[in-house]
């Protein structure tokens, strides 16, 4: 009896030592790996995306050692983070800065040159528009001008200074009965302006008043910008003005 009850105590024993062993294995056989996802930043940019790829990085490895049976296991546990990363191939993006230049057409000094002569040449040679604001018109020769451009089709519009309507050789009635939309601006004050539009890319301005006395007896001047930026911001202080005026 006493034979038999010390071999089933030794197998008891290896049953015991076998049993944590193998708890040691499933343990550390059947440990997850956790795959941590985390986003840095994103960009975004023009570029050509190729065929993503898989980064594994280690964060930090556990290792831990124990007494097995007598002799020394050692565990190690290792940490990682698994992520995608987009290999990208830079594109080259051509871009073209294009500069305009002004460009100024004509200068002219009245009285000893015929500044009527420039306006009249350009007011011919529209194909699309004509706007016109200006303290002063008085020209029997600009306002034909601009009556010829109108019954061509040429979109003619013209602002005068309220105030200057009815003087002695004004344009205004002609220009409104050979249907020329022309109108007085509402400024309480005064519409000084005197320049043209032409296009959308001529300018015309200066001192000169469309009148004989800026013509021939006042010391004037007139200058020809041919530039579509300053054109555009003449063309929205017509629009400005000619949305006040009546």
């Amino acid at each position: 009896m006493r034979r038999s009850t010390g071999v089933s105590a030794a197998l008891m024993v290896a049953v015991l030592v076998l049993g944590f062993v193998a708890g040691v294995v499933v343990g550390v056989s059947g440990r997850s790996t956790v795959t941590v996802t985390e986003t840095f930043r994103t960009l975004v940019t023009t570029t050509v995306a190729q065929p993503a790829r898989t980064v594994t990085e280690t964060l930090r490895t556990y290792v831990t050692t124990t007494m097995v049976l007598g002799r020394t296991v050692t565990l190690t546990e290792t940490v990682t983070k698994t992520f995608s990363t987009v290999s990208v191939r830079t594109l080259t993006v051509q871009t073209t800065l294009t500069q305009t230049v002004s460009q100024i057409g004509d200068v002219c000094f009245s009285r000893t040159m015929n500044c009527a002569s420039i306006i009249i040449s350009l007011i011919d040679s529209a194909q699309q528009s004509v706007l016109v604001a200006v303290y002063s018109f008085t020209s029997d020769s600009l306002a034909s001008a601009l009556i010829r451009a109108h019954q061509r089709g040429v979109e003619v519009r013209v602002v005068i200074e309220r105030g200057q309507a009815n003087v002695s050789g004004s344009e205004y009635e002609r220009l409104r009965s050979a249907g020329v939309a022309v109108r007085l601006d509402g400024n309480s004050d005064l519409m000084h302006h005197k320049f043209m539009v032409v296009d959308g890319r001529v300018v015309v301005t200066g001192s000169y008043n469309w009148s004989a006395a800026a013509e021939d007896r006042n010391d004037e001047n007139l200058i020809v910008i041919y530039d579509q930026g300053v054109a555009a911001l003449y063309s929205r202080e017509f629009d400005r003005v000619w949305s006040q005026a009546s």
